[in-house]
């Protein structure tokens, strides 16, 4: 049985519609663990989402070192939250996790990250669809992917995004992401197959995914941003949407058990593994925030 891993949308607390929101929640198999932003990495960014034109001062780039997890986002900080009503713009969304050592602490490394869930369209029809209801991500208040059998056992950073695109004619495309920690247990596999990317530096401004536009005739996304899946992981829905909302799993994945727990604290872990902001005595509160003008 494969472990469904989630991240969960929360408004941000400075700018409350249903455009800004952040992952702020770990679940697996549709089980809450900790509190908001026990398992989520707390950005400091004043406004989110990151742009590669317009950002307001203070904000970030794609470009921008920080981009890996967002702006000053160790595991202790805190940050309050809102509930949210879910993704309400067009775009796709990614999955991308990195190996790492502990991943309670420690700067969030720039590679190599391994892409393990695409969501695209997951309904096909006439082009104003394109602009909303398309997506597979469409008014839903979480990033749900399950864990590849193919990443070997191990602590990771696990980074959801969701790309909007109904700013992306005029290079406003917006990009709302967060890390997560996580264990992977269970697994057989000995090294992650597939290609992998540096963030920053996964996207480019003049990539035509970011590019992309919703307003015009287009019916379909064949601009896949960044990497491709790597074996054993998911792609739901299509370019198209011509399939429906359905899920396959890239490549014939090995058969093996896997489960996921957020990754081990820092103190001496007890039978369940789980992973607690580092250094500190308050879940560590942190979620980065997407969505916007």
């Amino acid at each position: 049985m494969k472990t469904i891993f989630a991240l969960s949308l929360a408004a941000l607390a400075t700018e409350l519609c249903s455009a800004h929101y952040t992952f702020d929640k770990l679940f697996v198999n549709d089980v809450a663990k900790g509190s908001a932003n026990t398992y989520i990495r707390k950005h400091q960014n004043g406004y989110m989402p990151t742009k590669f034109k317009n950002a307001p001062s203070g904000s970030i780039s794609p470009t921008n070192a920080d981009f890996t997890c967002n702006k000053g986002s160790p595991p202790q900080r805190l940050r309050s939250s809102f509930g949210a009503t879910g993704m309400m713009h067009p775009g796709p969304v990614q999955v991308y996790v990195t190996p790492v050592t502990n991943a309670a602490s420690g700067a969030p490394p720039a590679g190599p990250w391994y892409k393990v869930y695409q969501a695209l369209l997951c309904k096909a029809g006439a082009a104003n669809t394109l602009q909303a209801t398309a997506w597979c991500s469409w008014g839903e208040d979480k990033i749900s992917f399950p864990i590849p059998a193919t990443l070997p056992n191990g602590q990771y950073l696990a980074r959801a995004e969701h790309i909007a695109t109904h700013g992306g004619h005029v290079g406003k495309a917006e990009f709302c992401y967060a890390c997560a920690q996580i264990q992977v247990t269970g697994t057989t596999a000995s090294s992650i197959p597939g290609s992998n990317a540096q963030i920053p530096g996964v996207y480019a401004q003049s990539d035509s995914a970011v590019n992309f536009s919703v307003w015009g005739r287009s019916t379909s996304f064949d601009a896949t941003p960044g990497p491709a899946v790597i074996a054993g992981g998911t792609i739901r829905g299509s370019p198209s949407g011509a399939g429906g909302d359905k899920s396959v799993t890239v490549a014939a994945a090995r058969t093996s058990t896997s489960s996921v727990a957020p990754a081990p604290p820092a103190a001496p872990a007890s039978s369940y593994s789980s992973v607690a902001p580092a250094a500190s005595s308050t879940p560590a509160k942190q979620p980065p925030t997407c969505g916007g003008n």
